[in-house]
């Protein structure tokens, strides 16, 4: 009888401990799928990472390579300009320029106002970062604290006189078109020019 008890405990004992090691085994398994999982998403996160950087350099890169590319086209081309059109010629031409980037967007804020050039001129000043001074003699001094040029405010730093007679040709557009009437439009300096500001006079 004692005999058989024994036996009965320790198979009891054997069952319990396959028991416990078959459930360690189990955590164990668990554990190592879950550190696995967590591995595998690191790995996965580290390469998504380093690719997502490789095309942000890419990207960068490209950027760069494509500014430049517009900078030196900008410079050849005003280049040509200056060695193959006589000085008036090539004002008219950029101020021609200037005039049609009017018109292909701000000219409806003066089509707005016309007949009112003074709510032009305030309707500017709250929108962009112009400074209007008007001197109280049908003139007003316009300021811009940066290059505003889509095509050349990154670059290049210097560019030939006659560029800027572009910005010159917009804002003859844009007063003509407020004050329904020619006026005159003087560059003072500009930024591209070597000036700390592009700053014009306009008669009204």
């Amino acid at each position: 009888m004692s005999r058989l008890i024994s036996y009965n405990l320790e198979e009891i004992k054997v069952k319990t401990w396959a028991r416990k090691d078959a459930k360690e085994r189990q955590v164990d398994r668990k554990t190592f799928l879950k550190k696995a999982s967590h591995m595998s998403l690191a790995s996965s996160c580290m390469l998504f990472f380093k690719r997502t950087n490789a095309m942000a350099d890419t990207d960068i890169e490209h950027a760069r390579s494509e500014q430049k590319f517009k900078e030196d086209w900008i410079v050849a081309l005003m280049a040509n300009l200056e060695e193959r059109l006589d000085y008036q010629t090539r004002c008219a031409l950029m101020e021609a320029c200037g005039r049609d980037c009017a018109k292909r967007g701000a000219v409806t804020i003066a089509e707005s106002c016309k007949s009112d050039v003074n709510k032009m001129v305030e309707t500017l000043g709250r929108i962009s970062q112009v400074e209007i001074t008007d001197g109280n003699d049908n003139s007003f001094k316009v300021s811009y604290k940066k290059c505003f040029c889509e095509l050349v405010s990154k670059g290049p730093e210097r560019l030939p006189s006659t560029y800027c007679e572009c910005s010159r040709g917009w804002l003859l557009q844009m007063f003509e078109t407020a004050a329904q009437k020619p006026v005159a439009v003087e560059v003072i300096q500009t930024i591209k020019r070597g000036g700390t500001s592009c700053d014009f006079l306009i008669q009204i």
